[in-house]
């Protein structure tokens, strides 16, 4: 899979520095359902809109894993899947690293979604939305912290590929 940018602190805060952690595996997509709108996640605790997708369990299979967390997310299976690219994230600040694996994805609504219980806490929802709507909504905000300046980056930059 292509790299599609690196984020790193020097980038996102404009500190140096480099952490070391092994990095979490995630497979993350732009989901486009059967009436052409786009998946978003919104986590109204911190007011922050993400695309759907999450963390690869040891052991699964990148796909398995993506099928899992779309399904999960927003209720929907994996019609069509396309490779996008990979966003790599060093964050020194938090002393963490993470490769998202993203892909292009088509589905149908077959169910309702199965949030986890951290995403109930943040009061998360799926909303579908046009394609610029969801540019508009991740690309927009201002955010204080790290977390959401590093979620923000590597969405913005997976929808401008």
């Amino acid at each position: 899979m292509k790299t599609i940018c690196e984020l790193n602190d020097q980038i996102i805060l404009d500190q140096p520095g480099r952490s070391e952690k092994r990095p979490r595996v995630t497979a993350r997509a732009i989901v486009k359902n059967q009436h052409g709108q786009y998946a978003v996640m919104y986590a109204e605790k911190y007011n922050i809109y993400t695309l759907p997708g999450g963390g690869v369990e040891d052991g699964e299979e990148l796909l398995s894993a993506l099928r899992r967390e779309i399904l999960e997310e927003t209720g929907c299976t994996c019609d069509e899947v396309q490779e996008l690219g990979t966003i790599c994230e060093n964050r020194a600040s938090l002393d963490y690293t993470q490769v998202n694996h993203y892909f292009i994805v088509t589905t149908h609504e077959v169910g309702q979604s199965r949030l986890t219980e951290a995403e109930l806490a943040n009061n998360t929802v799926v909303q579908w939305h046009s394609f610029e709507e969801v540019q508009r909504l991740i690309s927009e905000p201002t955010f204080d912290r790290v977390q959401g300046k590093y979620l923000q980056a590597r969405d913005v930059a997976a929808l401008n590929e």
